[in-house]
């Protein structure tokens, strides 16, 4: 006659073995979320970055600008905008960010747009409706990087930007 093992032994056998399978998975988890989390901050980062740079350099463009005619102007300061990246790195958020982060994301890049087109047709970085339309940019960049922070797990005091603007947010 074979020997069978006791009952007890398979047991001890079976939940070992799941444990192990449980456990396993749980760390396969854990790191997978970590790697997520590291590429949409690096997303988010290059995003944040890109608009800064295409908004700076569409400052430099209106601000170096003496003499330009508007035709160059126009030509420039879209340049400054797409050159910097932000459509690029725009479609890498639809591929990693959550659906709040990327509405939250487009609505930047329209206010973006609206400084660029109020530069095109008022090329000057103190006049009353640059200002309005760089306060409306900041006010929803200021919105994105704090829904960036909250999907990140930051937590600490928020952007200390937020809410310190010299215009009302629009309606």
């Amino acid at each position: 006659m074979d020997w069978i093992p006791p009952v007890s032994t398979l047991a001890g056998a079976v939940v070992g073995v799941g444990s192990a399978l449980i456990a396993e998975r749980i760390r396969w988890r854990r790191e997978k979320e970590k790697e997520t989390a590291l590429t949409r901050r690096g997303v988010y980062c290059e995003f944040l970055m890109a608009l800064s740079q295409s908004h700076s350099d569409m400052r430099a463009v209106v601000l170096g600008g003496a003499g330009s005619s508007p035709e160059a102007r126009y030509g420039q300061l879209h340049q400054a905008l797409d050159g910097s990246g932000i459509w690029r790195v725009r479609q890498s958020l639809s591929l990693t960010a959550p659906a709040e982060i990327i509405q939250l994301a487009v609505s930047t890049c329209d206010a973006l747009t609206g400084v660029r087109d109020v530069l095109i047709e008022t090329p000057d970085v103190r006049s009353e409706r640059y200002l309005r339309s760089r306060a409306d940019l900041w006010h929803v960049n200021a919105g994105l990087r704090e829904s960036m922070r909250r999907d990140l797990g930051m937590d600490g005091l928020p952007d200390p930007e937020v809410g310190r603007y010299r215009y009302p947010a629009p309606p």
